[in-house]
């Protein structure tokens, strides 16, 4: 769906646009505030990122690593384009340096979402949310609005984005929940034989301290069965023994009690 989508941008999407100039573009003041407004999310989310990502929940790393991505390679699309406009030199050094940090930016935070985030929901999530991004600066920035071909095809082309999103967030993909192209139909594959022992080498720790916990819990009531058992049995040989002790060697007539040993 998603790719069908990217496919149908393409088409309905805007078109080229020639004799635009950059300082025009942005002397209007909602293009101006757009591109703050992504510079500002951009610095902000990378000092979290870099500061204190892993103190939060893994919702807000998903938002701050989007955040972070997303706004830092629009930005860096956004002044590539504006080389090509023959910016003035302040423009163009403030340019230079923006695509500079936007990249190592964009570069550093796929480092930090290979061990922060769930690659099956963060990916298609990032996917659509550069898209999506990139759409509206063209827009608001870029003035796209008076080159799109068909506003109902743009918009349905999101939909598509959208809805392919969702289809890949509920997917199994390749996680160890999908018998055919997950974890467990690998090791069902590829399993290797062992010479000796017994335990599942190829469970998960979880599943396995569970069931030795549980082998654990079933031995120690035996042990108590067993114990309590083995009281009530030495209690009452006790007390036949004594019954035996006290009723032998009895004397007649002179009402005393001699023990045999």
């Amino acid at each position: 769906v998603i790719a069908i989508g990217t496919v149908l941008l393409q088409v309905v999407g805007p078109g080229i646009q020639d004799g635009q100039d950059i300082g025009e573009l942005l002397g209007h003041s909602y293009a101006l505030s757009w591109f703050l407004f992504l510079l500002v999310s951009m610095v902000v989310s990378t000092i979290i990122m870099v500061t204190s990502i892993k103190k939060y929940g893994e919702y807000k790393r998903i938002a701050i690593l989007l955040i972070a991505r997303s706004t830092s390679y629009t930005l860096n699309l956004t002044v590539s384009r504006a080389f090509l406009l023959n910016p003035d030199h302040f423009v163009l050094i403030s340019f230079i340096v923006i695509k500079v940090v936007s990249g190592a930016i964009y570069t550093y935070a796929i480092v930090v979402q290979s061990t922060a985030v769930k690659q099956a929901k963060f990916i298609p999530l990032n996917a659509t949310t550069i898209i999506l991004l990139n759409a509206i600066t063209g827009v608001i920035i870029w003035e796209d609005w008076r080159v799109i071909s068909s506003w109902v095809g743009y918009v349905c082309v999101f939909l598509l984005l959208a809805l392919g999103c969702d289809l890949l967030l509920s997917a199994n993909l390749l996680t160890n929940d999908n018998a055919e192209l997950g974890r467990a139909k690998l090791m069902r594959r590829f399993q290797l034989e062992r010479s000796s022992g017994s335990r599942n080498l190829y469970s998960d720790i979880a599943d396995y301290e569970g069931e030795v916990e549980n082998q654990n819990i079933a031995v120690n009531k035996d042990a108590d069965l067993l114990t309590s058992a083995d009281t009530q049995r030495k209690e009452s040989t006790r007390r036949i023994a004594w019954k035996e002790v006290l009723s032998t060697g009895k004397s007649e007539g002179q009402g005393a009690i001699s023990w045999e040993y």
